[in-house]
């Protein structure tokens, strides 16, 4: 099953506002005042890539791993190295759109912020209860 991350709204906020306020002024400079479009269109190519990781980032369960998908990027974590779950509000770069977060470690540390966060949990529990979800 696919999990999609929760977006908190303010987040889409500092991440939207700029954005469009940004198009709105390469496009003007495109096209009303006719200059080069290469801005225009550096800055849409931009665009794609940041809707790309906003409307990308989900996690789901394969056979041995937990797969994180946020856009381009695809971590794997194997569910036999992970040592501890726990819930975060850690404001650090990761693949959460929310800060209502969940912390994995594995030897490394992921945070991840499912929409469902009940049922990603009853589902990683599932395969690999040896683990400590707390």
């Amino acid at each position: 099953m696919r999990y999609e991350s929760k977006k908190d709204w303010w987040i889409g906020v500092i991440i939207w506002v700029p954005m469009t306020i940004g198009l709105y002024a390469t496009t003007y400079a495109a096209f009303a005042r006719e200059l080069s479009p290469v801005f225009f269109i550096i800055y849409a190519l931009l665009i794609s890539f940041v809707a790309w990781i906003w409307f990308g980032t989900y996690y789901f369960f394969d056979q041995e791993n937990l797969v994180i998908r946020c856009g381009p990027i695809k971590e794997y974590v194997p569910y036999k190295k992970i040592i501890s779950v726990k819930e975060s509000r850690n404001p650090l770069s990761s693949a959460a759109l929310s800060i209502d977060r969940i912390e994995i470690r594995y030897g490394s540390i992921v945070l991840v912020s499912p929409l469902h966060k009940e049922e990603f949990l009853e589902e990683l529990r599932k395969r690999c209860d040896y683990s400590f979800i707390e």
